[in-house]
């Protein structure tokens, strides 16, 4: 996993998220959301859209079977549902 020094991205609503490692298959990310949750080191893994939605940073619509990045906390965080395209992620770390 490589750790950075932080990679701030900009959501909708004020959402910040703030990529504090990753790899291939993982993030650890902050992620506050004003009003609704802040959770400080939050695990994210790889996987398949179950369904279809929208990208937390991008707002790009997300269809099921996207590769995308979601918690993996347990039990379920306030955000389980949120996502982050995996496209949007690897163009963020590229720059």
């Amino acid at each position: 996993m490589t750790t950075l020094d932080c990679l701030p991205l900009i959501g909708a609503n004020g959402l910040r998220i703030e990529i504090l490692e990753h790899s291939d298959t993982t993030l650890v990310i902050r992620w506050v959301e004003p009003g609704r949750c802040h959770y400080g080191e939050q695990r994210w893994r790889r996987r398949s859209a179950h369904t279809s939605g929208t990208c937390a940073v991008s707002r790009r619509k997300i269809r099921r079977g996207d590769a995308v990045f979601k918690p993996a906390e347990r039990p379920a965080p306030a955000n389980a549902s949120a996502m982050i395209a995996a496209e949007v992620l690897e163009h963020a770390l590229a720059a």
